[in-house]
């Protein structure tokens, strides 16, 4: 059991630190690690942004818990689905890789987000700082870089596919959590 945190632990500091290196290791992982990892990141991230509208009486506190739902299925079903439809556009460019492995790999991009999202939260609850933008954002645009090295990866070095594909997925995740916020 130890040695599993430990490695769980590895996994998503090292998506933060060395994402190429760490693929190689971390798709040995159980594919369910990996959408606990976005799952959770957006979870965290989206009760921040409830927080920090609770804070200013923009919204009530059931948002807060509503926000965090909310973040919690989109990590669960909105990224892994967009994990699928890059996988398909890796297919069409005739790449030969898994759609578990694929979809993995795109969902544990995400672990910077979760750590963000746990610090997010940390200092909102603990200093009342509002930190959606602050720790929130930064974890999402924290993970367009181990996106596009897993695309890479994925590709078998092809940058002309995977850094079009790692900003348009960034700015699809941006302005969804923006139409969410303004809900």
């Amino acid at each position: 059991m130890e040695a599993t945190k430990q490695s769980l632990f590895r996994t998503v500091f090292g998506m933060m630190i060395n994402p190429a290196g760490t693929l190689k290791n971390a798709l040995l992982t159980k594919w369910y690690f990996a959408i606990a990892i976005s799952a959770l990141a957006f979870g965290l991230f989206f009760g921040q942004t409830g927080l920090d509208l609770y804070k200013t009486g923009q919204k009530g506190l059931d948002f807060v818990l509503i926000s965090g739902i909310a973040g919690i299925a989109y990590g669960l079903l909105v990224i892994p689905l967009i994990g699928f439809l890059i996988w398909t556009v890796l297919k069409l460019s005739k790449a030969d890789r898994k759609m578990k492995e694929t979809i993995s790999s795109f969902c544990l991009s995400y672990s910077g987000a979760l750590v963000y999202g746990v610090m997010g939260i940390f200092f909102s609850l603990a200093l009342g700082w509002k930190t959606s933008i602050a720790f929130g954002v930064t974890g999402v645009l924290w993970a367009i870089g181990p996106m596009m090295i897993a695309i890479r990866e994925l590709t078998g070095g092809k940058n002309a596919l995977s850094v079009p594909i790692a900003t348009v997925v960034g700015g699809i995740v941006l302005i969804s959590w923006s139409v969410f916020g303004n809900l």
